[in-house]
């Protein structure tokens, strides 16, 4: 395929995302997890904090109530956070959730932008994480990237700002990493092989040498960065993300970092614009709900 098709081919499919981003999203009603195996009762269930604090996006409540669906039922205990990261909110957390926060209560994708948290939550969460906690951080597309810079930077991590394709990553291409999260645990109930996952746009990003890139754009993709979030021109830059990565893992202290740049492969959604839903139950995504239960247990150490 030349570049000028591909180019079009690209950008075809992008408006398709932007028009299910930008449409009056929902979680999907009629989303019933695939897990039935509980690993955790209510005795050792670990606490899983999803951030509502930051004007997220993506929140247990709301787009991502299929996410905490299939956590619960695993036996995690979700929980809401409405308040600022500080030791006291998180003194009975063991993973902290961050979808998609921004830097204010948005009814547009214009720039300026701010950042999301205050210089203390950054310093207080990463302080957390390297004394034993655990971190699920989540950017998907412009401008999510930019607002939660400054988190991001704290773990060594660069992101695109823009807008990518949408992405399927296989152990047979080697775009998805042998890894614990991947292979799973033969001995345990809950874990499960993973040889394929779908993404579905999001961004991208670079990874500092100590972390472990389980989902690795191949050659040809593109970060699409206009200057406003899908108000994509010909002028508009274009980045080239072949090698970057749109999942991976970090080590951080004593606990433990997992980053994605892209959010509805850890949902699913309906949009009433076009009468789709997107997310775990698509169509190549067969693997999303077992990776996604394999990182989980990777950030609490059961991997």
């Amino acid at each position: 395929m030349n570049k000028w098709l591909k180019s079009a081919v690209f950008t075809a499919s992008l408006f398709d995302l932007v028009a299910c981003s930008q449409g009056p999203q929902s979680a999907d009603p009629d989303f019933v997890p695939h897990n039935t195996q509980r690993t955790f009762d209510g005795i050792n269930s670990p606490v899983v904090l999803v951030d509502e604090a930051h004007h997220n996006f993506l929140t247990a409540s709301g787009r991502y109530r299929p996410f905490a669906q299939v956590l619960e039922s695993d036996g995690f205990t979700v929980r809401e956070n409405k308040l600022a990261f500080s030791a006291q909110s998180l003194s009975n957390a063991n993973v902290v959730v961050v979808a998609n926060a921004l830097d204010r209560d948005r009814t547009d994708w214009k720039p300026p932008y701010g950042n999301a948290f205050e210089a203390d939550e950054v310093q207080t969460l990463t302080e957390w994480v390297s004394q034993g906690g655990a971190l699920l951080l989540i950017a998907d597309h412009t401008p999510f990237p930019k607002v939660i810079e400054s988190l991001a930077a704290a773990f060594s991590i660069e992101f695109s700002n823009g807008h990518v394709n949408d992405a399927s990553f296989s152990k047979f291409n080697q775009s998805l990493a042998q890894h614990p999260i991947t292979k799973g645990n033969p001995n345990a109930l809950f874990s499960r092989q993973v040889t394929k996952v779908k993404t579905f746009g999001g961004s991208a990003f670079k990874l500092s040498e100590e972390g472990v890139s389980l989902l690795t754009l191949k050659d040809g993709y593109v970060s699409l960065e206009p200057d406003i979030p899908f108000q994509v021109t010909r002028e508009s830059v274009r980045n080239p993300v072949g090698g970057w990565s749109q999942g991976a893992v970090i080590e951080y202290g004593q606990g433990r970092v997992a980053i994605f740049a892209e959010g509805m492969m850890f949902s699913s959604q309906y949009d009433a614009q076009t009468n789709k839903k997107y997310g775990l139950r698509s169509s190549g995504a067969e693997h999303n709900e077992h990776f996604l239960l394999n990182v989980m247990h990777w950030l609490v150490g059961e991997l």
